[in-house]
């Protein structure tokens, strides 16, 4: 098995004991080994060979066992013991909007139900709102829910399918009868959920370059091959295409291919084909097509050619533009790395600071910080910046927004910290007004400098919850309030839409990793893709601001 099948099973584990409604800490344990194991520099199989599973931070007695037994039979008897108590079924079912624990157990106890199948069935006849403690907005988002799911049947997300393209473009790069080759289509675009991979090949010799596709390890079906393209689908049935082109039209191809049907039909229609062949660059195309050169991202035919052709498009903020991580997760709560070692790896992406923003008291099973560890961990945290003399180490907490709109801390506590991130991670079925209510209570107290994670939405998972955008926008402006980009590509909230929305009202944005383990930090660059897409400057982004500049706006 490997590391991937091994922390899902570990997963749903800790899913399974979370339905049996078993000791917290148990669960906990279970989440964060699945999360050190996804996280491991090194196959774990390594480990097993040199007997130091048991020696992995975060890897207790029972849970080494598990993974010993995985690796060694494929398979964990532990977990089908759990699932003769509870049917995997109930898994697929927390996997829709709004589906917690709780709820599952209560369908499942009271109607027998373990599939979304028979789930989607008793919603439509008004069964659920039968059981004590749900209703018909129970109903409702079960409906929305299984839209959602089938609307996005055979789709990915942007953090499954981008490593995919990269080592699919690796391989093809390294056969000898290529010349170049590029991931485009929507993958370069960097949208947040992908219907394929495409990949444009340049070269001669297009037989041999089809066979050398044809054997990729990673192809699970062919179904078309024409002359100058081969599709199919790849690991997790995602499709995939790969385009041949010669060596001599390949930068338009590359323009081509890489933007969207509305933006190819915009910058190519009424062009002589001829006027385009032997180019040597995208710039170089696109200034024959009378343009400045647009970034990937931005080619979407959203207002950017006009801009384009005028010669006043903005300068996209990179991946050099950001100066440190604004929300990331230690051991001290559901992280899987220590603060040491947090700050270790900042250092070396070239950060000039980073904050530490565990979870809150009112979410247990995260392991949510009290007032008394949030104060240890400060004792840490300066004992940290008193050895350290090229990174600062802020003191933070992502506070939970509580369902009246009241924070998890009391100002006085709040107010000891550099940082505040506000969050909602409960009540996320609130009507409109509501909700909205609620983030504004949260944006109006005066210890808050971030809203995270601002639409609660899990893509493939759990759509947003309604809010009234506007009236958050002018809050957050009115009242000195940054909006996270939620960089975990499970998340990308906000999104790009709202993203250009944030900007025309002078409200500033972060771009945070949410990082649970010290290998999550790399995430940002989902994050700047988001941003790239939102039309977003390094002037709009506080991160990407020297200390002094953060520290006074954090102040403000």
């Amino acid at each position: 098995m490997t590391n991937r099948e091994i922390a899902r099973t570990l997963d749903r584990i800790a899913d399974i004991l979370q339905l049996k409604e078993e000791n917290s800490f148990k669960v906990r344990a279970y989440r964060m080994a699945a999360n050190t194991i996804y996280n491991l520099d090194e196959d774990i199989k390594v480990y097993y060979e040199k007997n130091q599973i048991a020696e992995i931070p975060g890897i207790g007695k029972t849970v080494s066992a598990n993974i010993i037994e995985m690796l060694e039979k494929g398979s964990s008897e532990y977990y089908q013991t759990l699932t003769e108590d509870i049917p995997e079924g109930l898994l697929d079912m927390l996997l829709l909007p709004g589906m917690g624990h709780k709820t599952v157990k209560l369908i499942y106890d009271h109607l027998g139900i373990n599939n979304r199948e028979d789930l989607l069935k008793a919603a439509q006849e008004q069964q659920i709102r039968k059981i004590p403690g749900l209703g018909a907005k129970t109903e409702y988002n079960i409906i929305k829910g299984m839209e959602l799911i089938n609307q996005n049947r055979g789709k990915a997300t942007l953090g499954l399918s981008l490593p995919m393209a990269i080592e699919f473009r690796n391989y093809l790069a390294d056969c000898p009868q290529v010349v170049q080759a590029s991931i485009v289509g929507s993958v370069r675009r960097g949208k947040s959920i992908v219907g394929d991979i495409d990949i444009l090949l340049s070269g001669y010799d297009f037989a041999a370059i089809k066979s050398w596709v044809i054997a990729y390890r990673g192809i699970k079906d062919l179904n078309r091959n024409e002359m100058d393209s081969i599709g199919g689908q790849l690991d997790y049935r995602i499709n995939f295409e790969v385009i041949l082109v010669h060596p001599d039209s390949y930068y338009t191809a590359l323009v081509w291919t890489t933007g969207s049907k509305s933006f190819r039909d915009q910058i190519f229609t009424g062009v002589d084909p001829s006027a385009l062949i032997g180019l040597h660059s995208e710039e170089t195309v696109m200034q024959k097509l009378g343009l400045d050169y647009i970034p990937p991202e931005m080619r979407e035919n959203t207002g950017e050619i006009e801009l384009a052709r005028q010669g006043t498009l903005p300068v996209l903020v990179s991946r050099q533009d950001v100066k440190g991580d604004l929300h990331i997760h230690s051991d001290w709560s559901d992280g899987g790395s220590s603060i040491q070692q947090i700050a270790e790896s900042c250092r070396q992406m070239g950060y000039a600071y980073m904050a530490i923003t565990d979870h809150s008291k009112s979410l247990p099973i995260s392991g949510g910080l009290n007032e008394e560890r949030l104060a240890a961990q400060g004792v840490v945290i300066d004992e940290i910046n008193a050895r350290l003399n090229d990174i600062k180490v802020l003191k933070g907490i992502e506070v939970d927004v509580l369902k009246n709109g009241e924070l998890d801390f009391s100002d006085d506590t709040l107010n000891k910290l550099d940082i505040v991130i506000a969050s909602i991670h409960s009540h996320f079925r609130l009507d409109k007004e509501q909700q909205t209510e609620r983030i504004i209570q949260a944006i109006k107290n005066p210890q808050v400098n971030i809203i995270g994670h601002l639409t609660g939405r899990l893509l493939n998972r759990r759509g947003p919850y309604e809010v009234d955008l506007p009236r958050i926008l002018e809050a957050a402006a009115k009242h000195n309030v940054a909006l996270e980009i939620n960089s975990h590509p499970d998340r990308l909230d906000i999104d790009d839409f709202t993203a250009r929305k944030v900007k025309d009202y002078g409200v500033k944005v972060a771009i945070n990793s949410d990082a649970h383990h010290y290998n999550d930090l790399y995430m940002v660059d989902y994050g700047i893709l988001t941003a790239r897409r939102g039309w977003l400057e390094a002037e709009d982004i506080i991160n990407c601001w020297d200390l002094p500049r953060l520290l006074t706006f954090l102040k403000e």
